[in-house]
Parts: C-alpha cells; sequence; structure tokens
C-alpha cells in the first residue's frame, strides 16, 4: 500500500504542476474539503512505537486532538512536523493532544527518525494503510481535528497557523 499512495502522490503533485490532468475535477478534489468533516471520527485501535496498542479513543482521553498521516520519506511530511513539533508545548499547554498516523513503515525507520529529530509526539504504526482509508486520505501531509466530542472539525494539507479556531468553530456539513 505504501507504494500505491508514493505512486498516487507523485502522480497527483505531477498532474497538479504540469497540467496534464484530463478532467480539472480530479485535481480539485486533492483541495476540497474533506467528506468526514462534521462527521463522528473513525474510532481505532493501531499498535504505537512502543509495542503497545491504543484506540484513539483512549488516547484522546476526551480531549481534542490533532491526528497528523505522514510518512518519513516525504518531504512535506517532515517540513509540516517539524511545524508542529515547534508548537508541542503550546499545543499540550491549549490541552490538545496529537497523534501522529505514519503509513506502512516499519517499526525501526519511524523510531529511528523520531529519535534523529527528537518528534515529541505518540506514533501510531498504520502497518497496513487500513486506517488511512477510514480516513479517505488521498495523499500526505493530512491533518485531522477532531474535538473533544470526536467531531472532525476540519481537514488540512498543511499545519495552520490558526489551528485552534478550527476546534471552536461549527462543523463544516
Amino acid at each position: 500500500m505504501i507504494n500505491t499512495v508514493k505512486k498516487i502522490f507523485c502522480l497527483l503533485l505531477f498532474s497538479l504542476f504540469f497540467g496534464f490532468t484530463s478532467a480539472p475535477a480530479q485535481a480539485q478534489s486533492f483541495f476540497e474539503e474533506n467528506q468526514m468533516t462534521g462527521q463522528q471520527s473513525p474510532d481505532f485501535t493501531l499498535k504505537m512505537l512502543k509495542q503497545e496498542t491504543s484506540s484513539l479513543k483512549d488516547f484522546r482521553q476526551g480531549k481534542p486532538v490533532i491526528v497528523f498521516f505522514w510518512a518519513t520519506w516525504c518531504p512535506h511530511c517532515r517540513e509540516q512536523l517539524k511545524l508542529l513539533s515547534e508548537q508541542a508545548k503550546a499545543i499540550e499547554k491549549k490541552g490538545i493532544k496529537v497523534a501522529l498516523v505514519d503509513l506502512e513503515e516499519p517499526a525501526e525507520t519511524v523510531e529511528a527518525y523520531k529519535q534523529r529529530y527528537n518528534v515529541p509526539f505518540a506514533i501510531f504504526l498504520d502497518d497496513e494503510g487500513k486506517v488511512a482509508e477510514q480516513y479517505s486520505i488521498i495523499g500526505v501531509p493530512t491533518f485531522f481535528f477532531i474535538d473533544q466530542a470526536g467531531i472532525i472539525q476540519g481537514m488540512e494539507h498543511a499545519f495552520p497557523e490558526d489551528y485552534e479556531k478550527i476546534f471552536v468553530g461549527p462543523a463544516k456539513s
């Protein structure tokens, strides 16, 4: 599945930058609002880096959460993760949890990245890409902003400066 995600992502970028799409609406779907906004977030249970498993529901403990789908091979993901990490203390002070969901990489690769770059967040391992499918991920990086009730309030492909407003705003349908 990781090769499939890479191929789709590369094809999408190629199409967007060079205008070779046969239907502009196909490329546009990457930028449209996710259909899940305003819906209950799918719960999942995955292995985490330290071999324990956790569900999203147990992890967030009734708090708002930013779920970040990423991969170590993705340069835009690395850039976004750096921005997110720089905000870690401020995000935590606001009572917002952060869950990283790595897509289909070996735990050793992810652990080495976490150690090398001092990633301060919990990392779930989506070994088979099933959670990415549940969330209709079409490319990484992808952020989901889930409120304390478990409702998806927004989805972005870059970490917004005004991320707090996403949690307090009304769910978009």
